[in-house]
């Protein structure tokens, strides 16, 4: 899988989103095509084929590098795409721009197998504006032959035997979100001293180890070439490499970390919501979910397929795919006042961090 996330924007959306989100768009209906916007390499291999062949509708799909792309193209084309995928944390901030568009439930009736822990999320009351995909979490990827940590932490991240070899996401969430967590604070601190702390650190790290910023995927193929030692990671992504790469571990930091949530979506005004609803059904049937499940490596939140046994048993028993959720803390949709303060502390970040250690 080529994935992923960076998961949660957090830069304030600029006037083109505004005015994208107050304008008046085309009336869905149904259609012969159906425009998907996801990540790379999220679905499994036949999942779109087997869509079109079962129902005669032709699928396009393009992808995304990061939730900053994401926004960015649906706020300016509210119709471009019929279905997106993205974080609940995101598809909350867009369901208070007016760019998602309430679903009929009565055309998802699959809905009843997932787990209802999944349900209800802060960012979607009523389940009315995204379906959950899947769930993870973020953490440490090495390499055994570069390091063999004797303690999992973040600290990780900060050792001095790897100058030079060591990244973290592009996403600023994620990034200060695991600062915040090594430092023993919460996950989504709104304190602006808890906050100038986590800049602390990233400036050090930036300094003493030469911390890089990198995107994901870019991320996974710096390990592979030997480039990294060690990224922060997420734990779908980690799954794959480690199958590739016995060399390869992963681990959820002692201290803490995050827990996402990837849910379909669908635009605005989407000119195919029928059929983008038809999509999310077709996904929520227990042998298809599984099929994505065991081909990304990220959990699924469809309980039915893993009680019908259609989840690679070696995933379920994998603490990387399966994490345990007491250390996880999950995102809370960020207030003006949050988003302002978390901007600030990146943009502080990122003034002290040089180009050559800067990916976009």
């Amino acid at each position: 899988m080529l994935h992923h996330p960076s998961k949660h924007l957090l830069f304030v959306v600029g006037l083109t989103a505004l005015l994208a989100a107050c304008s008046s768009g085309g009336s869905p209906q149904v259609g012969g095509e159906l425009r998907i916007f996801n990540w790379d390499d999220y679905f499994a291999p036949t999942t779109l084929a087997d869509f079109e062949k079962e129902f005669g509708i032709k699928v396009h799909l393009d992808t995304f590098d990061d939730e900053a792309e994401l926004l960015s193209t649906i706020s300016s084309d509210p119709s471009r795409y019929d279905l997106f995928i993205g974080s609940d944390e995101l598809i909350g901030e867009m369901v208070e721009l007016r760019l998602v568009a309430e679903l009929d439930l009565d055309n998802i009736p699959n809905l009843a197998n997932i787990d209802t822990e999944f349900l209800n999320l802060p960012g979607n009351p009523g389940n009315r504006y995204g379906i959950p995909y899947d769930w993870g979490t973020t953490g440490v990827m090495y390499n055994r032959t570069c390091i063999e940590p004797q303690v999992k932490s973040w600290a990780l991240l900060q050792d001095t035997r790897l100058a030079g070899q060591v990244a973290m996401d592009t996403d600023p969430a994620v990034v200060i979100g695991a600062t915040l967590k090594y430092l023993g604070y919460p996950l989504n601190s709104d304190d602006p001293g808890e906050l100038n702390e986590a800049v602390g650190i990233l400036k050090d790290q930036i300094k003493k180890v030469q911390l890089r910023f990198i995107p994901a995927y870019d991320a996974r193929q710096m390990m592979k070439s030997g480039e990294l030692c060690a990224t922060q990671a997420y734990n779908g992504d980690a799954a794959y490499e480690m199958a590739e790469n016995e060399d390869f571990a992963f681990f959820v930091p002692k201290e803490g970390s995050d827990i996402y949530f990837d849910m379909m979506a669908i635009p605005r005004d989407a000119k195919n919501k029928a059929g983008a609803e038809l999509f999310m059904n077709y996904v929520l049937r227990p042998e298809v979910h599984a099929a994505i499940s065991n081909y990304t490596g990220y959990a699924t939140p469809n309980r039915a397929a893993r009680e019908q046994g259609l989840i690679d048993q070696a995933y379920l028993s994998d603490p990387t795919i399966y994490p345990d959720t007491d250390l996880l803390e999950p995102w809370v949709i960020f207030d003006g006042q949050r988003r302002a303060l978390w901007n600030r502390a990146w943009a502080e970040v990122q003034s002290v961090a040089p180009k050559s250690q800067v990916s976009n």
